[in-house]
């Protein structure tokens, strides 16, 4: 069989290279930018609205520029251009967020005028300037922490990404390693999972010491910043309070013997005694699933369009414009990601295409990342950007909205598949997803104490999935830590909990569509309130409470509703 042409996005409409005076010329703007916010947030005569209007300009620069090393390194991690003007990016980068510390600083000197009407639309901005303030070092500080971020945190996770995106057994890099995994064989299945704890076995030290570097840094600096905790910074930023963290946390704990039930079931529909990791993302059922990339984005497409036509005109000129990087290959990063342009208000996905259900699922997930870009793209970067725990939503649903639309149109053997590769993945974003959770938390407790080693760090990976899967797999995978990114950030500690967030809350939305009153213009007034109000106010407007654990259970009643009908295959 040919194999299939995959197309490549176009990044050259945003920047036409790295080496290009278009974005050179923004490096050089970001700077001249950054100096004026410093000079004009510090003047009392100069009104507020004029420095925020100032520091949205700036952010949209710096965010363009930001993506825009990021896609061309995450598609060749080896090009030395690309990497040196990665390094010329952060440096501006950090200049940029060393004025908005000195603009925060200024401005939180001027909170009693922060009442005025014509400020309103930035009030949930500038009650984060409120806190940011209260957990501020002094300016020289955060300036040098600013710049020693470039050299400690954001080297570690290059690091990460760099060695993982490299390394190889043979023929096969790690991505394409992982990827096998959803292979028909379970002897292919097995081995690739053999080799890829290999390799990952012989690389443990230098990532272990890049995951010692990421944790080490954010428990230095929110310390020295007034956090109780990671986990304190990680819900300010995630715009939740505790207590919604603590509901769904408890739902989904609630939950495990559903998944585990469901793991069981899987195994016996493979004809297994037992399921071991290798086995979590095999194929269930004699129907073909296969997919080639065209076939994806006409199907992608007409789900959309069966939902919304506005939607689904979106999605089609993304797909139509290049929008979208599917192809795997060496050098390249693994997983999948959409990422947004602010200057050309336009988005980008990278992912690595396999031919699956789920690289089906995959790319309509990022492209409804996309449509929330869309949605939010004319409103000032102050007001446009969301919390990671809303970020998941358009995503979420728009897995939904395939799903829905495929289960349709399929027979009886696919119905299985289908249903199967949903609770599959509903199954990761609740239960490994909690697991990884445990394991961060577990991780920064340990890296109070000093350098934590890689065997270290793998028993208390193998602790959590006990933890969580428990009886429903047999073997584990003690390098999840090495492999997931999102481990490697810190600006985001506990980036995981959002996914299942954004599960639970999308599959509410979902389930509300029928009953809600011209749904698609509802769902997308929710999608832009997501960079001007706290969580919990964009969940009530959708007639959902967060801090309640009995609304994450219904979310999770309606996965459980399709694991009991997996069992009628049995």
């Amino acid at each position: 069989m040919t194999k299939e042409k995959l197309p490549k996005w176009d990044l050259e409409s945003i920047y036409p290279s790295v080496l290009s005076s278009e974005f050179l010329d923004d490096i050089d703007c970001i700077y001249k930018k950054a100096e004026e916010l410093k000079t004009k947030s510090a003047d009392e005569n100069q009104s507020i609205l004029s420095i925020l209007s100032l520091y949205d300009e700036m952010s949209d620069v710096v965010e363009s520029v930001g993506s825009f090393v990021y896609t061309s390194f995450s598609v060749n991690t080896t090009d030395r251009d690309i990497t040196l003007a990665m390094g010329k990016a952060e440096k501006a980068q950090t200049a940029a967020s060393d004025a908005v510390t000195v603009m925060i600083y200024n401005l939180s000197k001027r909170r009693d005028e922060f009442s005025d009407p014509s400020l309103e639309p930035y009030a949930l901005f500038l009650n984060e300037v409120k806190t940011d303030a209260e957990h501020m070092m002094s300016l020289e500080e955060e300036a040098l922490a600013n710049e020693m971020l470039q050299v400690s945190a954001s080297a570690w996770s290059r690091l990460q990404e760099s060695v993982t995106a490299s390394i190889a057994d043979g023929d096969k890099t790690l991505t394409q390693l992982r990827g096998m995994a959803m292979d028909s064989d379970r002897s292919v299945r097995k081995n690739a999972y053999e080799r890829e704890i290999k390799i990952l076995d012989a690389n443990k030290t230098a990532i272990a010491a890049a995951l010692n570097g990421v944790k080490g840094t954010a428990l230095l600096l929110e310390k020295r910043r007034g956090w109780a905790d990671p986990l304190d910074r990680s819900c300010n930023t995630a715009r939740i309070s505790r207590k919604a963290l603590s509901a769904l946390i408890s739902a989904l704990e609630e939950s495990l013997p559903i998944f585990r039930d469901y793991l069981k079931t899987k195994a016996k529909l493979l004809g297994l005694e037992k399921l071991e990791w290798y086995d979590m993302f095999a194929p269930v059922g004699n129907a073909s699933m296969s997919f080639t990339f065209e076939e994806a984005k006409a199907l992608i497409i007409d789900a959309y369009s069966s939902f919304s036509p506005e939607v689904g005109a979106f999605i089609k000129n993304a797909l139509d414009s290049h929008w979208v990087d599917p192809e795997a290959h060496e050098g390249k990063i693994g997983g999948a990601y959409d990422i947004f342009f602010p200057k050309k208000k336009e988005s980008r996905v990278m992912m690595n295409w396999e031919g699956t259900y789920d690289s089906v699922s995959t790319l309509a997930h990022e492209l409804g990342h996309a449509y929330h870009d869309s949605v939010v793209k004319d409103f000032p970067a102050s007001q446009r950007s969301y919390p990671m725990t809303l970020a998941e939503t358009a995503s979420i649903f728009g897995e939904t909205v395939i799903f829905q639309e495929v289960l349709k149109k399929a027979d009886k053997d696919q119905q299985l598949s289908l249903i199967e590769a949903y609770v599959q993945g509903a199954c990761q974003v609740c239960v490994d997803i909690l697991s990884r959770f445990y394991f961060e938390r577990s991780a920064f407790e340990a890296r109070k104490e000093g350098e934590v080693t890689a065997d270290d760090f793998s028993k208390m990976m193998l602790q959590a999935q006990e933890d969580t899967y428990g009886d429903g797999l047999g073997t584990k995978h003690q390098y999840m830590w090495a492999v997931k990114g999102h481990y490697y950030s810190e600006g985001f500690s506990f980036y995981n909990y959002p996914y299942a967030f954004g599960q639970l809350f999308a599959l509410g939305l979902f389930a509300s569509k029928d009953s809600v009153p011209d749904f698609p213009k509802h769902y997308k007034e929710v999608l832009s309130m997501t960079g001007r109000f706290e969580a919990k106010k964009v969940a009530a407007a959708a007639g959902c409470d967060i801090e309640s654990k009995e609304f994450w259970m219904k979310g999770i009643s309606v996965i459980a509703g399709y694991i009991e009908k997996m069992k009628e295959w049995l």
